[in-house]
């Protein structure tokens, strides 16, 4: 663990030196594992205080014993006068006899991010709600939202798969004054539809809200792509398929407020059903039986319609006439290996081989054909659509600038197509009320997909560090 803290003290020292106000590290950073047992983590974990006992280590390093990571970090965040926001795990004790939900080894075991002020304070601490098969860390028997403030506004905390169920992310926005979110993350991209940066940056689309998502890099695994994250579009991201970590550094503006909080009006969009496209045909993206219309000419309009959900495209593309593109639809139940959500989906995207079933392979990473305009919108009936635009550059994907296309009005429109040829266009939904919590049983490997969350290696993590410097206006 010591080597991984001399990268941060080394990040966080650059980071002090060129005024950055607040800085996150990845989830899984701090011990850079992985799947190991309950025991086995265990002697890596140190008891985390109550954040109102107003603690700070770096000052009082002996109140609690067993504490010289926690020392540490607080000694950073006071010698760089930097909030700092880091991944670590939280031993806290429990009566069997008591507390029936008490693991029979008498302590819990938590995913935690902590968040330490400039003074060294320990001032928030949140306890990861959704696991992804972290079997070594334990559900908290207690729900809790957690924000913190500062003086360039107010802060959400979540990890990882968290960001895919309204508890935690959209519940904790729905608090007075939530303008950002603080995102520790160990993302496994799960293409076409979830690779890190692509879903990231849509949540603060959707949300309009600053978001800082640090993850871990191990190309080899798919663990890769950090961002700092604007209501308008990215400031910053990293996406590479080599080893090795980036310090990532923006300007943001200071948001007190996010879209979630607002009342929601449902666009009048109306698709007939009996307009869809013909020429329908079903490929798997995900293991999700996707409705698909092919992508014929180099202008049109194309509808497709899945469930209850219809989807329109207006496109005018140029490029390889080699490269077969389809547009989609799906709503239903997707199959986590872990636990099971629904999903809305309108998607273009581009399909491994002209062969109808490669449409949602998720190797596609090279396209050549550009989209010089391009119209998307779908009959969602709930607010929380999350508008993607995932781009390719020679292997790598790539972002599209704000400058570049709008979401409004449940339409995402790009007018003059984007810097890169397309991967995939797409509004993503997650239907939070058909949720019905099921956890799949794991043994049954059959129909379960990775959701771009989460799975862990048991090498040493090199990490990316996503931070911010804010503008207060």
């Amino acid at each position: 663990m010591m080597k991984n803290i001399e990268i941060y003290k080394e990040q966080a020292t650059k980071a002090g030196k060129q005024n950055v106000e607040i800085m996150v590290f990845p989830e899984y950073g701090i011990y850079g594992t992985m799947k190991i047992s309950r025991e086995g983590i265990a002697s890596y974990l140190e008891y985390i205080p109550d954040p109102e006992e107003n603690w700070n280590a770096c000052q009082h390093p002996d109140k609690y014993e067993d504490t010289d990571i926690q020392r540490h970090i607080s000694c950073l965040a006071k010698d760089t006068s930097m909030y700092l926001v880091v991944n670590f795990g939280d031993r806290q004790p429990c009566d069997i006899g008591e507390d029936p939900n008490c693991p029979k080894d008498g302590h819990y075991q938590f995913n935690t991010n902590v968040v330490y002020n400039p003074k060294g304070d320990l001032i928030a601490k949140y306890h990861k709600i959704q696991l992804y098969n972290e079997k070594h860390f334990d559900i908290p028997p207690v729900t809790k939202l957690v924000t913190f403030e500062t003086p360039f506004g107010k802060f959400a905390v979540f990890t990882c798969f968290d960001i895919l169920f309204k508890t935690p992310a959209v519940d904790v926005l729905k608090l007075d004054g939530v303008g950002n979110v603080v995102f520790p993350t160990a993302w496994m991209d799960a293409l076409p539809l979830l690779a890190g940066i692509q879903f990231h940056s849509a949540f603060a689309a959707s949300a309009k809200v600053n978001l800082l998502a640090a993850n871990i890099n191990l190309p080899k695994y798919r663990f890769h792509g950090s961002g700092i994250y604007s209501p308008t579009g990215y400031k910053e991201f990293q996406y590479s398929e080599s080893h090795g970590g980036k310090l990532l550094i923006a300007d943001l503006p200071v948001v007190k407020t996010n879209a979630f909080t607002t009342k929601f009006q449902r666009p009048d969009i109306k698709i007939e059903r009996s307009s869809a496209s013909p020429g329908q045909f079903k490929s798997e993206v995900r293991h999700d039986p996707f409705m698909f219309v092919p992508i014929q000419n180099n202008k049109g309009n194309v509808s497709v319609c899945d469930g209850k959900l219809c989807c329109f495209l207006s496109y005018e593309r140029v490029g390889s006439d080699s490269e077969y593109f389809a547009f989609g639809a799906f709503d239903g139940l997707h199959k986590s290996r872990v636990q099971p959500y629904y999903l809305k989906v309108c998607t273009l995207l581009k399909c491994k081989t002209a062969n109808r079933t490669s449409c949602g392979d998720r190797n596609v990473k090279e396209s050549l054909t550009n989209f010089t305009s391009i119209k998307l919108k779908g009959t969602f009936e709930t607010r929380y659509v999350f508008p993607e635009v995932l781009l390719a550059d020679d292997g790598l994907l790539k972002l599209s600038s704000g400058d570049f296309w709008t979401y409004a009005d449940g339409t995402l429109e790009s007018k003059n197509g984007f810097e890169h040829p397309v991967l995939s266009v797409s509004l993503l939904s997650r239907d939070y009320e058909r949720d019905n919590g099921d956890v799949i049983d794991e043994r049954d490997q059959g129909n379960k997909t990775n959701d771009g969350n989460c799975i862990y290696s048991n090498l040493f993590l090199i990490t990316v560090v996503a931070i911010a410097t804010f503008c207060i206006e």
